[in-house]
């Protein structure tokens, strides 16, 4: 094995390491705060992105170190012609690997997308924006047939993609240009789409500046994702290395399990989040009417004003609308009831005595 693919390997499992991370940290962070009682849908997919990450540099190693990075897109006609046929079967393993690898990295991609767009359900869930949530699922899961469909019958037989000879003609190789410019183009198209749902919510919000910078980068992590994508299509088809795709894979889908959790543990960065006694467990002891601070065991969250849950419980902390953004729209099942103060037609909370409220909001829940 050349010394490249040993950096190479090195590279994969550092980061599938610190992805694996990520997930442990969100998954920490969402028990915390809600309990395994409270998990939503997205806490279930984010265990299924986990196994396929864990895929992913087993995949990643054994085409380095077992096929030494070949597939027949290397392949001239001249050289696929002059080949003993006894070495046919190396080359078809490692197309049927780098093809095992770019499905897996396909799944993971737009498994983050549907993920992402699950948590935005829940935070802006009662505003306007919430209405776009839907129709971009919908875009989403339209790529991802058109991808499926792509990859499954652009080439015939689908088997001709790793065949060696007969020379089954350039479009049917793995690193298949069509391939990757159609997953380029619907990966870009849905990143935006997805990014656009919470910024006009975050552009009327009525915070502190260093807070709207905040939550402004938190939500624009998509163009790492976009601009990874992007990278990866240049140098994949700008460098002949072997081995270089199968890397790019894998950092393309770094860059969207960090950028996709990194908005579920910012709290942890927070002092508070130590400190204070286990909150999913504390949360269940309030009483109606009854209103505790964070050093009593308080459901705190970060940013909004003081609230009562009305209804149903309210277990994410998770929500534009605690922040004070907008009420929520007429007959929605789960209300938000200000216990101090009011929100002025801007979405603006005052509090009762005029003066600047605290950032921190208590969660009452109904018995």
């Amino acid at each position: 094995m050349e010394k490249r693919f040993t950096r190479y390997i090195v590279e994969i499992w550092l980061l599938y390491f610190f992805g694996a991370l990520a997930i442990a940290a969100r998954i920490y962070c969402r028990t915390k705060f809600v309990g395994t009682r409270g998990y939503q849908l997205d806490d279930y997919i984010i265990v299924a992105v986990f196994c396929m990450w864990t895929a992913a540099p087993v995949i990643g190693h054994i085409f380095l170190a077992v096929c030494e990075g070949r597939h027949t897109s290397q392949l001239t006609h001249e050289q696929r012609q002059n080949m003993p046929p006894e070495q046919y079967h190396d080359w078809e393993y490692g197309s049927q690997i780098f093809l095992f690898g770019l499905s897996n990295y396909f799944i993971i991609i737009w498994t983050l997308k549907f993920n992402m767009l699950l948590f935005y359900e829940r935070i802006v869930r009662g505003l306007w924006v919430e209405n776009f949530i839907k129709p971009v699922m919908g875009l989403v899961l339209l790529s991802a047939v058109v991808i499926v469909l792509t990859l499954s019958l652009y080439c015939h037989p689908f088997h001709a993609l790793w065949q060696v000879w007969p020379d089954p003609g350039s479009h049917c190789v793995p690193q298949n240009e069509v391939f990757f410019t159609i997953i380029l183009a619907f990966n870009l198209l849905t990143d935006i789409c997805i990014m656009l749902i919470p910024a006009p919510v975050i552009i009327g919000l009525h915070t502190s500046r260093l807070q709207k910078v905040g939550l402004v980068f938190l939500f624009s992590l998509g163009f790492f994702c976009m601009f990874a994508a992007i990278l990866r299509y240049v140098l994949v088809f700008h460098l002949t290395e072997m081995g270089v795709s199968a890397l790019w894979s894998m950092r393309e889908d770094f860059v969207g399990i960090v950028a996709g959790q990194l908005p579920l543990i910012t709290p942890m960065l927070k002092r508070k989040f130590w400190i204070n006694r286990d909150r999913a467990s504390d949360r269940y002891r309030h009483t109606h009417g009854h209103h505790h601070d964070g050093r009593n065991g308080g459901y705190e969250l970060d940013l909004g004003p003081y609230v009562h849950a009305g209804k149903r419980k309210t277990r994410d902390p998770y929500s534009l609308t605690h922040i004070g953004v907008s009420r929520l729209a007429p007959g929605s099942e789960e209300e938000i009831v200000i216990v101090e103060g009011k929100l002025d037609t801007m979405g603006k909370y005052s509090p009762p005595d005029g003066s600047m409220i605290e950032h921190t909001a208590h969660i009452e829940e109904s018995p």
